[in-house]
């Protein structure tokens, strides 16, 4: 017997909100200004030293997880790659997401520089 081809069932009406509420920010993160080639190295550097320290922090006390996801963030403002990694990784948890997009742009801020103004 052949299994009947239907459609899934719709989700649940909260988690819609919590999709939606997702690609927002997800949409968001990924606005933001490119940053200069100086700005990309050091951002670059900096990431994977924390990265190191959270792997190192991991085995030994300290707060490896949370330096570890530091490090990413970090690396997420010079790489799309590392940035879609982390959304695959938090994107369930909506308030993770969300306080990981307000450090990148607060990171994003203190390396970008607007353009003068023309004239």
């Amino acid at each position: 017997m052949a299994e009947k081809k239907g459609r899934r069932p719709p989700p649940a009406r909260e988690k819609r909100g919590v999709r939606r509420r997702l690609r927002r920010l997800r949409q968001e993160a990924a606005q933001l200004p490119p940053l200069g080639l100086g700005a990309r190295i050091v951002l670059g550097v900096l990431g994977w030293l924390l990265v190191l320290l959270g792997i190192v922090q991991l085995v030994t006390p300290g707060q490896g997880i949370l330096t570890l996801l530091m490090g990413l963030a970090v690396l997420s403002l010079v790489s799309r790659t590392i940035h879609r990694l982390l959304y695959r990784l938090l994107g369930r948890w909506p308030r993770v997401w969300k306080r990981l997009v307000a450090f990148r742009k607060k990171v994003h801020g203190w390396f970008h520089r607007p353009e003068p103004p023309a004239g």
